[in-house]
């Protein structure tokens, strides 16, 4: 008989990939999805880059309207919050990760949108923010369903 625990984690019985693994741990995670969000803040905040947004006819490019000043809205600053909040203990705020696999699974839908159905972004547009949204969601998708030990809850007063 060996002297190793019993059970392992679920990070240690997956295998894989150690980039996945590394990636799945929750607090990197909660940096991940902490740090995309700042990065809709800056893409809200520096839209004259043309990084962000291109002129592709002579007329300047317009956000108007009377709701127009909604889609720079700055979403991103309380969702930031609530991931570096969640950082100092993943296990007791571990309804974050539901919060964060809606995030991610919202702005995945936003992507897809504005290309396929409206028409207002191509594909060079999207594909950086679809593809890390699709993969920060993926990521807390599979650290949410997998097995894990969690310790036995304490008997009821009743």
């Amino acid at each position: 008989m060996s002297d190793a625990p019993a059970t392992a984690t679920a990070v240690e019985q997956t295998g894989g990939n150690p980039f996945i693994r590394l990636a799945q741990r929750p607090r990197l995670m909660l940096l991940l999805l902490a740090g995309w969000s700042i990065l809709t803040v800056l893409a809200q905040t520096f839209t004259s880059s043309s990084l962000l947004l291109e002129n592709h006819s002579a007329s300047e490019l317009e956000l108007d309207g009377a709701l127009g000043g909604l889609a720079l809205g700055w979403q991103g600053i309380p969702l930031a919050a609530i991931y570096i909040y969640s950082f100092r203990n993943p296990v007791r705020y571990r309804p974050v990760f539901t919060l964060a696999l809606i995030h991610m699974g919202a702005l995945a839908a936003s992507q897809l949108y504005h290309l396929l159905i409206t028409g207002d972004f191509t594909i060079e547009s999207v594909i950086v923010p679809l593809v890390g949204s699709v993969a920060l969601g993926a990521l807390v998708f599979v650290h949410l369903f997998q097995p894990r030990d969690d310790p036995p809850a304490p008997p009821s007063a009743d």
